[in-house]
């Protein structure tokens, strides 16, 4: 006796279209400029060292919105530049890193080559307070910005 080979029986279906890499509803993934600062800040304790964390975050940011893809107008970076200065007033840290914050601070309203020399000293000053990869972000930042204003008129 020969056997007859036995067919599966499979239902023809149309091929799955393959699925997208995220739901129609779904938000776009947040690209933060400067995670590890962030982390930084986060992870360091109350006191001076984290005070010192949150205002170089927040001057990174104000730096960042100098240059595209972040770019605000002057007048946006004049307010965000005095409501700085005035979240600054409340904070507990030594003189020279609040000179050094308040200088980049000031620099970050009209950007320029000036606002990546003052991120460099705001670096130097913090050496010790912010983590190595936190201090390695300033520095790239200071970088990014001073190439993009010597590319810009």
């Amino acid at each position: 006796m020969t056997a007859i080979p036995v067919q599966p029986a499979v239902s023809p279906v149309a091929p799955r279209a393959p699925l997208s890499p995220a739901p129609p509803y779904s938000l776009e993934p947040v690209l933060f400029g400067t995670p590890a600062l962030a982390e930084c800040a986060g992870s360091a304790a109350l006191g001076g060292d984290r005070e010192m964390a949150l205002a170089a975050l927040t001057t990174a940011r104000l730096m960042l919105a100098t240059m595209p893809p972040a770019l605000l107008s002057e007048a946006e970076r004049v307010t965000r530049a005095e409501r700085a200065r005035s979240w600054l007033s409340a904070l507990t840290m030594p003189q020279p890193a609040r000179m050094a914050i308040l200088r980049a601070i000031a620099a970050s309203v009209p950007g320029g080559i000036d606002a990546a020399a003052s991120l460099r000293e705001l670096m130097h000053v913090l050496t010790g307070h912010l983590s190595p990869a936190a201090l390695t972000e300033l520095g790239v930042l200071a970088e990014r910005l001073h190439l993009y204003y010597e590319q810009t008129p």
